[in-house]
């Protein structure tokens, strides 16, 4: 890429950096790269959800527009997001019960190893200025991995995950007789496609590669629901109940991470988990309206990982019983354990 994407050259719209704008906005990268350098990847959108009113975070990008990134950095406090990684490939070496319950490759991408950098975002605007993001930029490690097609099925998993909140967040209103805008809520950042036309750094990615790029700025990564041992959080934990319930055991959604602000919980880079192991009675179950069969994969999984349920939990699965729970959620349902009920 080198000066071609300095000078704009073919690769990019020569409106997407002006040589005046080059200098100032790199400023602040933490160290950056040189001025001939400060562009590092060019990428063109290759697969985006339409943005309409369930989507949890609105991404301002659409199929075909090119962006470039800058300032492409590890951040030591969003390890979190490749520890699945890094327990699944030792899970032959593991004997706990939590090591014993990992997903295995057919029923999800838990163990696929990929790849995260916090990224500078330049898109431009039309009218010849550029508008600046902070995002996260995962791609995967293998090579054979970096196909679009393979890239869209990873998306499509977690805009699954984002319906499944939606519709968690729409029963958490009614049961709280809140407006939804005003609950507290789960929301899910859905990433887009990315083709990459062309890169100074090989390190990251090469031209021809496929990848996902996420609307992220947090300054760090939280495991809310993994292994069991997690700080409990009510509106997460009662989220990944609900996925299991709602679904009559059929999936499950894991490794719920990401960052909490003053009422909600956005989520980045969910697994879901398509358990293999269903029985008849959990087929039954779900078509019937919900539940989980006791003795299937996705109930061990739910007991190890969901060890106990708070006040939200019974509000849909009045069935399972848990112990006490932190006041975490701000929830105002009668008698609820969060909010002082």
């Amino acid at each position: 890429m080198g000066n071609a994407v300095a000078t704009c050259g073919q690769l990019l719209p020569c409106d997407l950096l002006r040589p005046d704008q080059r200098n100032a906005r790199v400023e602040g990268c933490g160290g950056g790269v040189g001025n001939e350098e400060q562009l590092q990847v060019a990428l063109k959108v290759a697969f985006a959800f339409p943005q309409d009113e369930m989507a949890s975070t609105k991404f301002p990008f659409k199929t075909g527009q090119e962006l470039a990134l800058s300032c492409i950095e590890k951040v030591k406090a969003w390890s979190p997001l490749t520890l699945r990684q890094d327990r699944a490939a030792h899970r032959t070496a593991q004997t706990s019960k939590s090591s014993s319950l990992w997903p295995t490759a057919s029923e999800s991408r838990f163990a696929r190893p990929w790849r995260a950098w916090s990224v500078k975002i330049w898109a431009p605007t039309g009218d010849g200025d550029v508008e600046e993001f902070w995002g996260l930029l995962q791609v995967p490690l293998a090579k054979e991995h970096r196909d679009i097609e393979k890239v869209k099925e990873v998306i499509k998993e977690v805009q699954c995950v984002a319906d499944y909140a939606h519709k968690f967040n729409q029963h958490i209103a009614r049961a709280a007789g809140e407006e939804l805008d005003s609950a507290p809520a789960i929301r899910v950042a859905v990433p887009v496609g990315c083709f990459v036309l062309d890169s100074i750094n090989p390190h990251v990615a090469d031209a021809g590669d496929a990848l996902m790029l996420t609307l992220f700025d947090a300054a760090s990564v939280t495991k809310f629901v993994f292994e069991g041992a997690e700080d409990f959080q009510e509106l997460p934990q009662a989220f990944f109940h609900y996925v299991a319930w709602s679904s009559g055991g059929q999936e499950m959604v894991a490794d719920l991470q990401g960052v909490q602000d003053e009422q909600d919980f956005l989520l980045v880079d969910p697994v879901l988990i398509r358990p293999q192991e269903i029985s008849l009675t959990g087929i039954l179950s779900a078509v019937s309206g919900g539940g989980v069969n006791s003795t299937s994969l996705t109930s061990r999984r739910l007991d190890e990982w969901h060890p106990r349920c708070g006040q939200l939990c019974g509000s849909f699965d009045p069935q399972r019983r848990g112990g006490t729970t932190r006041r975490a959620c701000g929830v105002p349902l009668p008698h609820c354990g969060i909010a002082g009920g």
